[in-house]
């Protein structure tokens, strides 16, 4: 019987949904959702914030060799001058007779400590600043899934998991206090890279916990779980919206506390202890189970038995392939082969099945997240109110959550990637041509249509987005699922590098962004139609396996 369906059979017989699964679920849920917070909070803690240059106290001009004061009353000529966001002109009726920039700084219509972008000055000419720092935690999200991620399948989850969760806390906590912006940009990075890896260890910890079955309730689970904590970040925006930025962060931060407590309440993946054969662990931690659940462990340590799981027999494995090691090299290699998940990267980059499903997964997640993020960070414009704005972007997630969840498990992963995403770039694009062209004027009340196909797209988009999120880990195998869910990651969060210009672009062309999305977002169902399905399947705990699942699907296709 293949690892996958062995593992399967001891949760069932460890009562899959008792009490320790779902403790073990919400703390790592929490994690995950609580990571999810400071994602985008620059939309809050580095807005713009409205501004003119501040009031000079002197102007000296030389005009046809004769210097004067042109802010004195005591000039004949009446000089008018207006300050600008980021120039004072000096007109002469209606002659412009001088331009500069603004000498003495910037006048803010709040507090100017309202926000990064006002405390340090990051408007005019070092406005590309503040859409730079969320560049730069895109940054330090593509150096941790690249380089990172590696740890958790060479070490196990756990371990790896907690020390990326308390990185993460500390720096979150000193990054509100940074003296200056290089200081705060170096603490992104940091930030970006420890929370790559707290969302992909504790990703990957959630879908291991439970068996094939279910495992479309992980991602049900945090699609509403995502929606809720963008309204808590609104909500916490909202709420200290008259104090500093800083007091945000650290409220936000707090929401991270939890980090030092997760020793004593997560364990290690039962998965990647069978695939590296730490069986003795592995009947410990069933042990746990089922002490926890009310469950006899029986049941369960005797399927690891049957199928040789059992740490017994992998003792007289070992003194038996000591004995055989001369006459037999072959089973040695094969054992070593399929026990040791320190992988080579070198030998991932050769393998033809590893690189497909990682160049095409890599297209898929990367054109989701530049479009979601895109969108989600010029949400605030859809109203006059700022908060609001954002709310009403946010909410539409909520009913694409529940048509994720109806959907994801009846008609599969595939189906549901190519549909919603076709959905997604008609809405999206209809919308744009709705609003930003001539027919708009033979339709009555098109800006709402357009509105409402806005916000029609952005729903499919997340339900498109949600069930890649759960096909990807899927389409790894256990021994190399850190490393393929991470090189995914990193691609995705290349795109996160590029979206916070999307309000740049949207300022100059504002049919650009809607239009760029939705054109790729119908390219989405043409490269997800060579990916296998993986609904209903086992996990795949090697690559050959992974093989085999490619092979068994291509036979059974039409």
């Amino acid at each position: 019987m293949e690892q996958g369906a062995v593992i399967d059979q001891v949760l069932y017989a460890l009562k899959w949904n008792g009490f320790y699964q779902k403790s073990r679920l919400a703390i790592i849920l929490a994690a995950y959702v609580t990571g999810a917070l400071h994602y985008i909070s620059v939309v809050f803690i580095g807005r713009s914030v409205p501004h003119q240059c501040r009031r000079l106290l002197s102007l000296n001009l030389t005009i046809h060799d004769e210097s004067f004061n042109v802010l004195s009353n005591s000039t004949d000529v009446p000089y008018r001058v207006s300050y600008g966001q980021c120039r004072i002109d000096v007109k002469n009726d209606t002659d412009l007779i001088f331009t500069t920039h603004c000498r003495e700084g910037y006048e803010y219509v709040e507090a100017k400590m309202s926000s990064f972008v006002s405390e340090w000055d990051l408007v005019c000419e070092k406005e590309y600043f503040s859409d730079a720092s969320q560049t730069v935690l895109a940054g330090g999200y593509i150096f941790g899934a690249l380089f990172m991620s590696r740890f958790a399948d060479a070490y196990g989850r756990k371990v790896p998991y907690i020390l990326v969760s308390l990185v993460f806390f500390v720096v979150e906590v000193v990054s509100a206090f940074s003296p200056t912006y290089s200081f705060f940009m170096v603490l992104k990075f940091v930030l970006g890279a420890s929370g790559a890896c707290m969302y992909q260890f504790g990703h990957i910890q959630l879908l291991e916990l439970m068996p094939t079955s279910h495992r479309a309730l992980i991602e049900k689970l945090n699609s509403f779980m995502w929606t809720a904590s963008m309204l808590l970040l609104c909500l916490v925006a909202y709420l200290t919206r008259d104090l500093d930025w800083q007091y945000t962060m650290v409220i936000l931060a707090m929401f991270t506390s939890y980090a030092p407590f997760l020793w004593w309440t997560t364990d290690e993946s039962i998965r990647w202890l069978c695939a590296s054969k730490r069986y003795q662990e592995v009947e410990r931690i069933v042990e746990k189970i089922a002490r926890i659940n009310g469950v006899d462990p029986k049941t369960a340590l005797d399927v690891l038995k049957e199928n040789g799981y059992s740490h017994k027999d992998q003792e007289l494995n070992d003194i038996g392939l000591e004995v055989l090691t001369d006459s037999v090299p072959q089973v040695t290699s094969t054992v070593d082969q399929q026990g040791n998940n320190d992988i080579k990267l070198s030998k991932l980059l050769i393998n033809r099945r590893f690189l497909i499903v990682t160049s095409i997964m890599s297209s898929i997640w990367f054109v989701d997240a530049l479009s979601y993020d895109g969108l989600l960070l010029v949400s605030p414009s859809l109203h006059e109110d700022f908060y609001l704005g954002f709310v009403l972007a946010v909410v539409i997630e909520f009913p694409a959550t529940i048509l994720f969840c109806l959907l994801i498990n009846r008609i599969g992963r595939k189906k549901c990637i190519a549909i919603f995403h076709l959905l997604a770039g008609f809405f999206l694009v209809v919308s744009t041509v709705l609003l930003q062209t001539t027919i708009s004027e033979y339709i009555p009340y098109h800006y709402w249509i357009s509105l409402l196909l806005s916000l029609l797209g952005r729903l499919a988009l997340t339900t498109g987005y949600s069930s890649v999120l759960i096909f990807v880990p899927e389409s790894f195998p256990t021994s190399v699922r850190n490393i393929g869910f991470g090189m995914t990651c990193a691609v995705s969060s290349s795109a996160s590098l590029l979206a916070p210009y999307t309000r740049t672009l949207s300022r100059h062309l504002p049919w650009a962004p809607n239009v760029c999305f939705g054109v790729m977002c119908i390219v989405v169902p043409l490269l997800v139609v060579l990916l296998p399905e993986t609904r209903g399947l086992e996990l795949s705990q090697t690559l050959d396996d992974m093989e085999k699942v490619t092979q068994k699907t291509t036979k059974t296709q039409p």
